[in-house]
C-alpha cells in the first residue's frame, strides 16, 4: 500500500488491468513500493494539478523576443 500526500488515502500498488498486486514475500513487496514510490517522486512536478513550468513554457513561447517559439512536451 501506498499514500501520497496528494489525497492521504492509501491505495495498493496495482498491477496491468488495474488489479491490486499480491506478493509471495515482503521482500517481493518491498522493492515493488519502492519502485512506484520512486517513479512518483522522480516524475513530473506538480502544482495544484498543473504540471509546474507549464505556465512558464507558454509565456516564453508567447513573448521570447516577438516570435512564437514551439515547445513539445514528452510525456513517458
Amino acid at each position: 500500500m501506498l499514500r501520497f500526500a496528494e489525497d492521504g488515502q492509501a491505495e495498493p500498488v496495482l498491477a496491468d488491468g488495474g488489479k491490486p498486486m499480491v506478493f509471495l514475500t515482503e521482500l517481493e513487496a518491498q522493492k515493488t513500493v519502492t519502485l512506484h514510490l520512486l517513479r512518483w517522486m522522480n516524475g513530473h512536478m506538480r502544482r495544484e494539478g498543473d504540471v509546474a513550468g507549464r505556465a512558464k513554457e507558454e509565456a516564453n513561447r508567447i513573448f521570447r523576443k516577438g516570435r512564437m517559439i514551439p515547445v513539445e512536451r514528452i510525456v513517458t
